[in-house]
């Protein structure tokens, strides 16, 4: 009976110390997956923060491209502003011969353009960030969205614009006798016959107030409006990350 006892005793020792190891090794494996689950959460903050900041440079970066820009479509605006006026007074037949004679404007309207280069490094920055991140803010959606629609309707009409005023060149150098006085300042009697009676001019002008003073003024009145309000938006999550 003794060496029953004796056995049983030794195999509930054995059997409580088995127990015993099985539950330290189940509390080490415990640790360790919350040991690195903190650690991925430290991680996921870390890399958060790091996306921030990102954003937060490349958001400056967007509102100094913005901000450079307004210069140029003001200047812009106000160009084609004056265009638009001169060229309805022409299209509404209100200019007189006498008009037509002193007209310094008639030589350089159809032949000049003041052209828009938009600034996009911070757009650019925008989008490789945009590639390599899963979520994206509302902000930096807008952002894009706005860069991605103002480049395709200034490349659109932009272009337009510019080879109108290169074709309206070309046809003048290659039709007319006048051109070579007219091109280096110079009067001409011929070239304001042409603009007082030619229906070649007040076609060329008719469509030059269609794209320039119509279409691309639009163009620029529209991109004013909406990259200031990308500024402000842009200033208040700046303003509200300071709070």
């Amino acid at each position: 009976m003794a060496g029953r006892f004796t056995s049983s005793k030794i195999r509930s020792f054995s059997e409580n110390k088995i127990g015993r190891y099985i539950l330290y090794a189940f509390g080490e494996i415990i640790l360790v997956v919350i040991g690195i689950l903190i650690a991925l959460n430290i991680n996921n903050r870390n890399e958060l923060k790091i996306q921030a900041e990102t954003l937060d440079g490349i958001l400056k970066n967007v509102k100094y491209d913005l901000e450079e820009d307004s210069t140029g479509v003001n200047l812009a605006i106000k160009y084609y502003e004056s265009r638009e006026k001169f060229t309805d007074k022409i299209i509404n037949n209100e200019f007189t011969e006498q008009d037509y004679k002193t007209c310094l404007m008639c030589t350089s309207v159809l032949v000049f353009v003041v052209p828009v280069d938009i600034n996009d490094k911070g757009y650019l920055q925008l989008k490789n960030f945009q590639a390599n991140i899963a979520e994206k803010d509302s902000l930096s959606v807008d952002v894009a969205q706005f860069y991605k629609k103002s480049q395709s309707e200034f490349d659109a009409i932009g272009t337009e614009v510019k080879q109108n005023t290169i074709d309206n060149l070309q046809h003048w150098r290659d039709t007319y006798d006048w051109f070579p006085n007219v091109i280096s300042q110079k009067g001409d009697p011929r070239f304001i016959e042409y603009i007082t009676h030619s229906q070649d001019f007040k076609n060329r002008i008719a469509y030059y107030n269609s794209i320039s003073c119509k279409s691309f003024l639009h163009i620029l009145r529209k991109y004013k409006k909406n990259s200031k309000k990308l500024l402000e938006r842009i200033d208040e999550r700046f303003e509200s990350q300071l709070n």
